[in-house]
């Protein structure tokens, strides 16, 4: 995604990335939205939970570019479900541990 791409495009692929979670995640460890928390992890673990980031690396293999390059597309989501939440914050939880 470019800056210049216009919002409404930015929209539309970030949801594209969220739904396509499902089948990523084989229906397991999926996030509970606009929370971004774990529906099968103890109540209020945020998603990505450990098991998360495991399935996510392993559909990605050895493309940490990719991965990240899709945790990253999913931040236009969650910074307007989570607006509370610091851009540090979100980058630590989302697209850090893909390094």
């Amino acid at each position: 995604m470019t800056a210049d791409m216009p919002q409404k495009a930015r929209a539309s692929q970030a949801e594209r990335s969220a739904s396509a979670l499902d089948r990523r995640m084989d229906g397991e460890h999926l996030p509970r939205r606009p929370q971004w928390q774990c529906l099968m992890c103890e109540a209020g673990t945020p998603w990505p939970c450990h098991p998360a980031r495991v399935r996510l690396a392993e559909a990605y293999g050895p493309d940490r570019i990719g991965l990240s390059t899709y945790v990253g597309g999913l931040l236009f989501i969650v910074a307007l479900e989570l607006p509370d939440v610091t851009p540090a914050e979100m980058y630590e939880r989302f697209v850090a541990w893909t390094r």
